[in-house]
């Protein structure tokens, strides 16, 4: 009797459960029959409550790139981040190294801009994993990449010191190459040096224009109103409905004076940045003329000689079959591991005299000269090969273009003829076997890693000007490095065995 009882209640409570949620269920299965179909398919309940993993490094799982980087804290230098923070002022800032980290992650991701960052530091778990739950704004994103760019250079060196001590032992070929890499600046907003003067004279001739007219409408309002009245106050005789037709013209002619005298100013400040650009174009015309040698005074830049008034910095390059505005970067790569161990970016289209600087700053970064150097034919220069070559590394530099399907020529033997120039002699040395074995590493190194760094970290700038640009490309390519210890799996050495 009492077993019966007991049970009224239980089964009380579970029928007004199922009753509470029929209509729930009749409503699911209403949705269902809109998609009846004869072939079985899983059960799909997005309102399915989850029992999920406490912490989220065991969602995503050891392997997973985000648990990668929060480990680099252990391993890399941060330290030229963390001077920057000497005093304690409000608020404190997030964590610096969270802050990088988070930074080196987005864009090993292919994600450069400061509000997507914000975005997914909300949404995707493996960013909200790395920040700990931190949300930053897009604008502390933005301002804490501009301020530490110059340590992003010497992160950039540090991950080949970290390279070093997982497994980075020598250097046995180097592969140099270049490319256009698009600034944030459109080529629309450029303007060349010949068009520069017709462009401040139509400008001057505007602006004199409008201002006469607006003085004029001026003149006028203070004879009719009196000096130092505004005009729309009230008098007694123009509250009669008849004159404030004529009212509303004179105030409309006032707004029109103000409106000429807006657009004038307006002008003026574009008079004044296309003088100074036209200036600074002098002025670079001026510097090369006195490094050659010449009467700076008699220097005139070429009228085709184009400034961008977005990026200044910038210039006109041939980019993918079009002139965009663009930076050249430099890439030098190791062959066997496709890691960059230098890298610079500058405002010449040419390749022409960057490759001892680039072989030079591989020493400086890594302690280690190559063995052999491979490049196309834009960095053929006999006084920088020479010197390099005075290193004791062997190079390969093509001297010429081949034509899509071209058959090459037969591999020369024996000994080189007396009297060769120097480019037929490089040309000669590159054909043969060995030459041809060594410049196809080329293809295999330096165009893949810049072509993966453009495509899967930085497709473009998101900063301007030559600094902040150069800033940002170390980071990309710091990070390239990083990704590639990542698959290559290596081991990443403790700070303090690194020390010992």
């Amino acid at each position: 009797m009492s077993t019966t009882l007991r049970k009224k209640p239980e089964q009380a409570a579970l029928m007004e459960v199922a009753a509470s949620e029929k209509p729930e269920r009749e409503e699911q299965a209403k949705s269902s029959a809109r998609y009846d179909s004869p072939r079985p398919f899983r059960e799909w309940t997005p309102e399915q409550g989850q029992l999920l993993p406490q912490y989220a490094r065991e969602v995503l799982g050891e392997g997973h790139l985000a648990c990668f980087f929060v480990e680099l804290r252990k391993t890399l230098d941060f330290s030229p981040i963390l001077k920057a923070y000497t005093q304690e002022r409000g608020q404190p800032p997030y964590h610096p190294v969270m802050m990088a980290l988070l930074l080196m992650y987005a864009y090993a991701r292919g994600i450069t801009s400061s509000r997507e960052i914000e975005r997914r530091c909300e949404t995707d778990i493996a960013f909200r994993y790395l920040t700990g739950g931190e949300r930053p704004d897009h604008d502390t994103v933005c301002t804490f990449r501009v301020r530490h760019l110059e340590a992003f250079r010497a992160l950039f060196v540090d991950t080949l010191r970290l390279a070093r001590g997982s497994g980075l032992k020598k250097l046995g070929h180097l592969a140099v190459d270049g490319s256009k890499w698009k600034a944030n600046a459109s080529k629309h907003k450029a303007m060349s040096y010949g068009r520069m003067e017709e462009s401040m004279k139509k400008l001057d001739e505007q602006i004199d224009r409008l201002l006469e007219e607006a003085a004029a409408l001026d003149a006028e309002e203070d004879k009719r109103y009196g000096k130092g009245q505004r005009g729309d106050e009230l008098p007694e005789e123009l509250k009669d409905p008849k004159k404030r037709a004529e009212r509303l013209r004179e105030a409309a002619r006032q707004l029109e004076a103000e409106k000429k005298l807006e657009l004038a100013v307006e002008k003026e400040k574009r008079r004044e940045k296309i003088q100074k650009a036209k200036e600074d174009l002098e002025k670079e015309a001026r510097e090369k003329a006195e490094a050659k040698g010449e009467d700076p005074e008699k220097a005139r830049p070429s009228d085709k000689a184009q400034r961008n008034f977005t990026d200044p910095d910038s210039r006109i390059m041939p980019r993918a079959g079009a002139f965009q505005q663009s930076y050249n970067a430099q890439v030098a790569a190791d062959a066997d591991t496709q890691l960059i161990v230098a890298q610079e970016v500058g405002q010449s289209a040419s390749d022409a005299r960057q490759l001892l600087p680039m072989v030079e700053q591989v020493e400086a970064n890594t302690g280690l000269t190559p063995k052999e150097l491979s490049a196309d034919t834009g960095y053929l220069c006999k006084e920088d090969i020479e010197k390099v070559e005075d290193k004791g590394v062997e190079c390969f530099i093509a001297t010429g273009r081949s034509k899509h399907g071209e058959e090459a020529p037969p591999a020369p033997r024996g000994r080189p003829p007396a009297g060769l120039s120097f480019k037929e002699r490089m040309k000669r040395k590159v054909l043969t076997k060995r030459g041809r074995k060594a410049y196809a590493r080329r293809k295999v190194t330096a165009e893949p890693v810049i072509g993966q760094v453009k495509n899967t970290v930085l497709p473009r700038f998101s900063l301007r000007g030559l600094t902040k640009v150069q800033g940002e490309f170390s980071l990309a390519c710091a990070v390239h490095n990083l990704k590639k210890l990542w698959k290559l799996g290596w081991e990443l050495p403790s700070l303090a065995a690194q020390a010992a």
